[in-house]
């Protein structure tokens, strides 16, 4: 226990100590960084579009389908299908 609290006081010491002597930071973004990020964005962003869609469209097919597959289940049938003499 007192191996702990000796641990925990040499912590806050060097916590303190080092917000205490820290200078503010000096920081340069390089214009040619942020036309990067936004074709990175742009990428990212037209991509995860491309697959909204084409999840979409694979449901559209689906749902198309299993209404074909019941539609000829249970669906009408046509007055020339009805009578087969016609």
């Amino acid at each position: 226990m007192f191996s702990t609290l000796k641990l925990l006081k040499k912590l806050l010491v060097v916590v303190l100590l080092a917000s205490l002597t820290s200078k503010t930071a000096e920081a340069y973004i390089d214009p040619g960084t942020t036309g990067l990020l936004s074709q990175v964005l742009y990428v990212l962003f037209y991509a995860a579009l491309g697959v909204f869609l084409y999840c979409i469209q694979y449901i559209k097919r689906y749902v198309v389908s299993i209404k074909q597959v019941v539609s000829r289940m249970f669906g009408r049938r046509k007055k020339n299908e009805d009578s087969p003499n016609s």
